[in-house]
């Protein structure tokens, strides 16, 4: 591979033709809070001069950046003006519903999709997106698709008639956990290793493929992986993750083992290609940009460039990459691939194609 005399100039040319899809973000959570609107362009205070009010409560999980994780979330990172300095096409929307909010899950997940109506309703160049053509239409005329997912089957509750609703309503993504269990199947729960999915579970991924609504298996255990390949019909997309770390060639070079099972990484990795299915590699916690293109390219090299996408999932600029501190700085990746040497048809993938495909796949359109 050799890359181009001008790489930044033909990194730019090549980023502003292409497609980019975002397959994570969890955006709509500080909207429904009431504390951004997603045409906000806030700057939020740097992490090393800021710090925390007395009175500031505990963080809600061991997953947050604590304290300022906590304070800001995704706030200064993803929105309406981010999403266009970025050059993004499209944005997968997560709802999700954290411990606190469990008692309540559907009227939470609810109001999360009314509040992303509402944006598309107050913002004229974002649209919801629930085929393929509305995000190719997105991109010709110079807007941002919003693509709503559930990020686990909470809201669903017992009775699977509720994803039908959820797909009325415009979801067209669900993983069916985060990292707890639930009634449908095990999430990556530190120092557990059992589980994978139940009856009710695999009944969830058929209707979902019945509804030609994505499978999202991002935050599947290793063995609830295999059952969601096993069953789906339709190519599954791993929204966000970091391929090294929980699909490593050996269990030992992964800094999550023994507490996730992250064995038969490379035959995960090659069964999800073979399903069609795309991998999308997450930003939170690298050390810098090229941290997160060793990552995509970590895919490549195993399993080809038609398989790997964009996963940010940007909490916090305490745990975000130097260069990739929010969605806006996505060329970045775009310049390190092309002066990697990487071919644009394969960039072209990697930015959003590949995503594209399976959404067009399985929604049609």
């Amino acid at each position: 591979m050799t890359a181009p005399v001008d790489a930044a100039a033909h990194a730019a040319e090549l980023h502003s033709r292409a497609i980019v899809i975002d397959c994570h973000s969890d955006i709509l959570m500080p909207i429904a809070d009431g504390h951004i609107r997603m045409a906000d362009d806030v700057q939020v205070p740097d992490p090393a001069a800021w710090q925390p009010p007395f009175l500031m409560p505990p963080p809600e999980s061991k997953y947050t950046k604590w304290p300022r994780g906590s304070a800001f979330g995704t706030i200064g990172q993803y929105g309406l003006p981010h999403f266009l300095r970025g050059g993004l096409t499209a944005q997968v929307c997560a709802i999700y519903v954290d411990d606190r909010q469990l008692h309540d899950a559907l009227r939470r997940s609810l109001d999360m999709v009314w509040w992303l109506h509402r944006e598309v309703e107050d913002n004229e160049r974002l649209e919801l997106a629930t085929t393929a053509a509305d995000i190719r239409r997105a991109k010709e005329q110079g807007k941002v698709a919003a693509v709503m997912a559930l990020e686990g089957l909470e809201p669903v509750g017992y009775d699977l008639k509720m994803l039908d609703l959820f797909y009325k309503l415009g979801v067209r993504m669900a993983g069916m956990a985060h990292n707890r269990r639930n009634y449908y199947c095990d999430g990556t729960m530190h120092g557990i290793h059992t589980g994978g999915l139940t009856d009710p579970g695999k009944q969830a991924i058929r209707r979902m493929n019945e509804l030609r609504m994505v499978v999202d298996v991002g935050h599947f255990d290793a063995r609830g992986f295999w059952d969601a390949l096993e069953v789906s019909s339709a190519p599954v997309v791993l929204s966000h993750r970091s391929p090294r770390a929980f699909f490593p060639l050996r269990p030992e070079d992964s800094r999550l083992h023994p507490s996730y099972d992250v064995t038969r990484g490379r035959e995960r990795l090659e069964a999800l290609a073979q399903n069609g299915g795309v991998f999308g590699v997450f930003f939170l916690g690298a050390r810098h940009v090229g941290d997160v293109v060793d990552d995509i390219e970590y895919v490549i090299d195993l399993v080809g460039p038609e398989h790997v996408g964009l996963g940010s999932d940007l909490y916090g600029l305490s745990g975000a990459p130097k260069g990739l501190e929010d969605i806006s700085k996505v060329p970045a990746i775009t310049e390190e691939l092309v002066r990697r040497g990487h071919p644009d048809e394969v960039v072209l993938k990697v930015l959003g194609e590949n995503f594209l495909r399976v959404f067009e796949q399985v929604w049609g359109g």
